[in-house]
């Protein structure tokens, strides 16, 4: 059991997981706002504790951008629920994809397939990091459990109360009782009860891609309130859902290669991602924040610093230095933009429920990151405590070399902006 000193208030729901209620949440010392998914330890049934607890150890373990990060968990004590299991989550204030498609289709505007293949991309990357570096498959992919961002540009595969693990799935006996996860995006073999696999998500993943592009459930024909009926139809029809008229060809290709009846013939995540439907230019692209306060809302991914690792080469000279601010600027960054109180709410609707008994641990924010021999140092502002964020680009001199110096600013008494970090790339 983990609490990490965390002094919390839980305010409303805002959801409900597979067997469990998420409420938002607020920590007390930091004005961090996060998501927390509780079960009642005296009312709830039985396997709905053991879900959560199975949920709790299978997100300890996985650290990917594409799944929402476990932040921790406790049991409270709460005033009308008695002892309650919490698991604390990152919070997603974008909300779902199925609320997005279905908010795009009642205004008469589906999502563009650009967001599409965006969002797809990100769920399969979630998929190939669950199934073959996690050794996870999730049983449960569904527009609900795909969260946005702030900017709804990224998207987090969430609710692994499903889950299970590859090598657990494979010591299952005889495979009865492996029926999980929402009928009408369940693979035909979970519906027949046979043992979840990593084939199984795939054809929920395309489930989920028509859910986005039409902005419903797949397989609309059936009732959603008669699961026995379609659970039959799935397992032992020989269907496949119908694919959407409006999908490109390269659309209704990828479609094709997750509806295999048999699975065995099933794309795997990692085949579907050369698919080119999820090319990387097919991607939305984040544009480069204006201001300091965008930076709250840009997402630094692993594939991310990859990717610089694979374009630049850092000199010698600057190989830690450039290491340092870097890291330096990102914190700064987001610290920036999130600082002042970004959630203002009243105390009003709010439950204490769990403070540390320790003292409050005392917050200390070192000096702003300061290299006047590279980049120098620059006038800006009004003095207002506004901030601002600059990226210079220059060529040294007698050197084939960009310098391209991260740096933010705030705008201190006298308006002065001071540079955070310097990167050297070689052509």
């Amino acid at each position: 059991m983990e609490s990490h000193g965390r002094c919390w208030v839980k305010g409303s729901a805002i959801g409900t997981g597979a067997f469990g209620v998420v409420h938002l949440a607020l920590d007390e010392s930091t004005g961090h706002a996060f998501a927390v998914k509780s079960v009642s330890l005296s009312s709830s049934p039985v396997a709905s504790v053991q879900s959560l607890e199975r949920e709790i150890q299978i997100l300890r373990s996985l650290r990917s951008p594409y799944v929402v990060a476990y932040l921790g968990d406790d049991t409270s004590q709460e005033p009308r629920a008695g002892a309650c299991r919490n698991l604390h989550l990152e919070y997603m204030p974008g909300g779902t994809v199925a609320e997005s498609a279905a908010a795009a289709k009642a205004k008469g505007l589906p999502l563009d397939e650009i967001q599409v293949r965006a969002y797809a991309r990100c769920v399969v990357r979630a998929l190939r990091y669950l199934h073959d570096v996690a050794g996870v498959v999730h049983c449960d992919v569904k527009g609900r459990n795909v969260l946005l961002g702030r900017d709804r540009r990224v998207a987090k595969l969430a609710d692994f109360g499903a889950a299970v693990r590859i090598a657990d799935a494979s010591r299952g006996g005889d495979g009865r009782g492996w029926v999980r996860g929402t009928p009408l995006w369940m693979a035909p073999e979970v519906a027949r009860g046979e043992r979840p696999t990593p084939a199984s998500d795939v054809w929920s993943l395309g489930c989920t891609v028509i859910e986005m592009v039409t902005g419903a459930p797949p397989w609309p024909d059936m009732r959603t309130n008669d699961a026995a009926g379609a659970m039959l139809r799935i397992g032992y029809g020989g269907e496949t859902p119908e694919f959407p008229a409006r999908l490109s060809d390269v659309g209704q290709d990828f479609l094709a290669r997750c509806f295999r009846r048999d699975a065995t013939e099933r794309w795997t995540a990692e085949q579907l991602l050369r698919h080119p439907f999820l090319a990387k230019e097919s991607v939305i692209t984040d544009p480069s924040p204006r201001g300091v306060l965008e930076w709250a809302n840009t997402e630094f991914h692993d594939d991310d610093d990859d990717s610089i690792k694979e374009r630049c080469t850092v000199s010698s000279s600057y190989d830690h230095q450039a290491e340092e601010m870097m890291n330096c600027a990102r914190g700064r960054v987001r610290e920036l933009a999130l600082d002042g109180g970004a959630f203002g709410w009243c105390s009003d609707g709010w439950e204490l429920i769990w403070c540390s008994e320790s003292e409050e641990e005392e917050i200390v924010v070192e000096g702003m990151c300061e290299d006047r021999s590279s980049s120098g140092w620059w006038e800006s502002g009004d003095g207002n405590g506004s901030a601002a964020a600059a990226v210079v680009v220059f060529v040294g001199a007698g050197v084939t070399a960009v310098m391209v110096v991260w740096a933010v600013s705030m705008c201190l008494e006298w308006g002065r902006v001071w540079s955070l970090g310097v990167i050297t790339c070689r052509h």
